[in-house]
């Protein structure tokens, strides 16, 4: 009775908003010359794609997949309808039911400024609210000339699954979900509210999984947008969100708690988490500067997201410009984060990122990258009294601050030369290390480095559509007191035949690594044809066949096919 309550209010809420907009709103200029031409026309394309593989030893993987897209765009008169389907077998032999769907419908019809979604459909709201997640109903955006944008949705977000076909037997609520996006937009400020709400239909499912952590819940987001570029060359933007997260609807309802409590039915275990995120970007002549803030308390989580990082604070400072006649683009960061935000874990974590990014062109024919980036976390391990005195295997050492130290630094080169500059030859190195310090020292086997270096050379010869191309590359990885390298090179041939409607590849790679420990070599065969029939047909055959050695493993050879088609109207 409650679903069907809050499902009402969510359709007076849409009806509301459609009258807010015809009385409020600009009155739309209409074309009645284009109106009455028809103007029929059907665009898109389809795609088939299977994926063959074998291998001589057991393998997870399956040996046939396919996948069948294709969208489809028809538009008549002011009227457009976008079409997009997806058809796959992945997932049918997972031993488990997902409570997602792989295989997906979706239609996206538009008639001027009024578009929906209906079906298999993604929307994103903002990243503290709504953002992308997969669900099967009906979406609707609203873009009018006037001041007012209006984006509502309702669906399913996820289907039940019961406990026999959940993966690992844990199974899953069917949970829907509705939201509204509001925003008064002129030009030079906007203000925006979100609203987003979902709840697990606890009838879905025949019995109660308390005992494996699985409960109803029920999620009320709302969040407050404003951007504003009133000063000249400063733009601001803030959000704040307010997540309401209930996470077991059986639970009692708070009788006597204050207006917040009982505006948004709060239970036992409802928890009250906030999100913020402040920025400024700032032009001075050529310079760009700007400040980011973001803080999550810890647990903020909402329904309408699939991954969410909480407990955080971060505090990040940008700066880009270009040097030298505009040759040299440099932008540099610097950040400081930090978790345990309200004192509650065993130990916290605080981390300084800085980074610098570089692009020099020096020729019209010569170009060079620079980056480099250091990350220093601080981890503090925090024990209390009662854990010094009850267990006596605790050390001085375990009190102490821990630092972690990484560091990555890129280069790049690039050199076209040759007749029309039909050559190319390619440098880069890059090295990643990384060191635990305790105490301020840096103990043995607590450090690594890896460096790795490639080398890339490709020339076409114009005249007879043919193309080769190298690369030599060598890696060296220290990880703590053992020390491993790589070394490997490919070659590869392409031609064009057929008056140029085929495109043929061949290629040979080698890579061979030495440890302590053991001694491994790869050798493969890859092939690549795409053959285009009448500027619509795209029809392509690519194989892989890997060889692989090994002193403490037995021979591996497998072969991965990949047959595609393709077609656009």
């Amino acid at each position: 009775m409650e679903v069907v309550k809050k499902n009402n209010l969510f359709g007076i809420l849409i009806i509301f908003i459609l009258l807010l907009i015809s009385s409020n709103g600009y009155s739309q200029e209409v074309d009645l010359e284009s109106f009455y031409k028809p103007n029929f026309k059907v665009t898109g394309g389809v795609s088939a794609n299977t994926i063959f593989y074998g291998s001589n030893t057991n393998s997870s993987r399956e040996p046939f997949t396919y996948v069948l897209s294709g969208n489809l765009n028809v538009s008549a008169f002011n009227f457009t309808m976008p079409i997009f389907y997806s058809i796959t077998n992945q997932g049918k032999d997972l031993g488990y039911t997902a409570p997602f769907d792989f295989n997906r419908f979706c239609l996206m019809p538009k008639y001027k400024w009024v578009k929906a979604y209906i079906g298999n459909v993604t929307m994103t709201f903002s990243p503290y609210t709504l953002n992308g997640f997969p669900f099967r109903g009906v979406g609707l955006e609203l873009t009018p000339r006037g001041p007012f944008k209006i984006s509502v949705m309702g669906g399913q977000l996820l289907k039940a699954v019961s406990e026999t076909e959940g993966l690992d037997g844990i199974p899953v609520y069917q949970r829907m979900g509705y939201g509204t996006k509001i925003g008064y937009e002129k030009e030079r400020y906007k203000i925006g509210w979100i609203g987003f709400y979902a709840k697990d239909n606890y009838s879905s499912l025949n019995a109660d999984y308390i005992d494996k952590g699985v409960t109803p819940k029920e999620n009320w987001v709302n969040s407050f947008t404003f951007n504003t570029s009133l000063v000249k060359n400063l733009n601001f933007n803030v959000e704040y969100a307010l997540s309401v997260l209930t996470d077991d609807t059986r639970a009692k309802s708070i009788s006597s708690g204050n207006y917040r409590d009982k505006l948004f039915s709060a239970k036992e275990n409802t928890s009250f988490l906030n999100a913020v995120n402040v920025s400024f970007d700032y032009a001075i002549q050529k310079s760009k500067i700007g400040l980011t803030y973001e803080r999550i308390d810890p647990n903020y989580n909402t329904l309408g997201a699939l991954y969410f990082t909480n407990d955080l604070e971060n505090i990040a400072l940008r700066f880009s410009r270009p040097f030298y006649k505009d040759n040299i683009n440099v932008a540099a960061s610097l950040g400081y984060q930090r978790d345990d935000l309200v004192n509650q874990k065993k130990q916290n974590t605080k981390r300084i990122v800085g980074s610098i990014n570089m692009n020099y062109k020096i020729t019209d024919q010569i170009n060079f990258t620079g980056s480099y980036s250091n990350f220093s976390t601080y981890t503090n391990r925090k024990l209390d009294q009662f854990d010094l005195i009850n267990n006596p295997n605790v050390v001085a050492a375990d009190t102490l601050n821990y630092r972690q130290l990484s560091q990555n630094a890129n280069l790049n080169m690039s050199y076209a030369f040759g007749k029309k500059r039909n050559q190319n030859l390619n440098f880069n190195y890059s090295v990643a290390g990384q060191a635990n310090e305790q105490d301020g020292i840096i103990r043995k086997g607590q450090a690594s480095l890896v460096q790795n270096y490639n080398l890339a050379h490709s020339i076409n010869f114009m005249s007879t559509k043919f193309a080769l191309n190298s690369s030599l590359n060598y890696t060296n990885n220290t990880v703590g007191q053992f020390d491993n390298s790589s070394m490997g090179a490919s070659v590869g041939v392409s031609k064009k035949v057929l008056k140029e409607k085929m495109i043929a590849n061949f290629g040979l790679l080698y890579n061979n690594t030495q440890s302590p420990t053991n001694s491994s070599s790869v050798f493969g065969v890859k092939l690549n044809n795409s053959y285009t029939l009448m500027k619509k047909h795209i029809f392509s055959l690519s194989a892989i066949s890997m060889f692989r050695n090994s002193t403490n493993a037995p021979n591996n050879n497998d072969i991965l096919m990949n047959l595609n088609y393709n077609y656009s109207f």
